[in-house]
């Protein structure tokens, strides 16, 4: 089960911005259960994704399992849990309002199996994406670090499929080319470092198979939840898929 939640905020205090998101994720492992939280501390690829949105300023959390859904989700959803303080910052934060939507995994799988499928995956990085490879942060949305960091998180995030393959990489990324894009390069500060990155948009044209191109877009509906690249559990990656004529 894929779920999100979404949080309306309100604060008088300047400097709100994305970059508040590392914050965040302290304010989320305060509401969850203590050993829950423990246990995220310690795995590498992470069940859920939450970041600020530039824009609307809404803090969003979405989950990729039935148990993340229930040990994240269900508590801040608490009509009780309506403000915060980030005690470093000294920032108080008030929320609005919040609004719940779950996508059930076999929804996915009937996209998957349904006859239309665009050639063309229209991206949007909502907040600063990176990747990391032999050590260095990789700051450009090449094809092959985009669908292996989904099929790593897709088969971190399910017991029943290993989404991850070589030979399918290798195809998928042989067979997607970047064919427009609109990006910026940036930074996203961690714990007081800045972790090179990009924002911005792409087009992907998959010149493969049908069937190649339904694969392509599974994966990216998944990462809507996931989210792509390093320290999605931080605010980075945010992904969305554009739809366009």
């Amino acid at each position: 089960m894929l779920a999100e939640l979404r949080m309306k905020l309100e604060t008088s205090e300047p400097g709100f911005g994305y970059y508040q998101s590392s914050n965040l994720q302290g304010i989320l492992m305060e509401q969850v259960d203590a050993e829950y939280a423990r246990q995220m501390h310690e795995q590498g690829l992470k069940p859920y994704s939450q970041y600020l949105e530039p824009q609307t300023k809404e803090w969003v959390i979405k989950t990729c399992t039935k148990e993340a859904y229930q040990a994240m989700i269900l508590p801040l959803s608490d009509p009780e849990f309506m403000q915060f303080t980030i005690e470093k910052k000294g920032m108080r934060v008030k929320i609005l309002n919040k609004s719940t939507n779950m996508l059930p995994k076999k929804e996915l799988l009937e996209e998957f199996y349904s006859d239309a499928c665009s050639h063309y995956l229209n991206l949007e990085f909502l907040t600063p994406v990176s990747f990391k490879s032999n050590g260095r942060y990789q700051i450009m949305p090449e094809v092959r670090y985009l669908y292996q960091s989904l099929m790593n998180k897709y088969s971190a995030a399910s017991a029943e499929m290993d989404m991850y393959d070589e030979e399918t990489l290798e195809q998928l990324s042989g067979h997607s080319r970047i064919v427009r894009y609109r990006l910026k390069s940036t930074f996203f500060p961690v714990e007081g470092v800045k972790i090179p990155s990009f924002k911005g948009e792409v087009s992907i044209k998959i010149d493969g198979t049908d069937t190649m191109a339904k694969y392509a877009r599974l994966l990216a509906r998944f990462g809507e939840y996931s989210g792509v690249g390093i320290k999605t559990a931080m605010g980075m990656g945010a992904l969305k898929i554009k739809e366009r004529g």
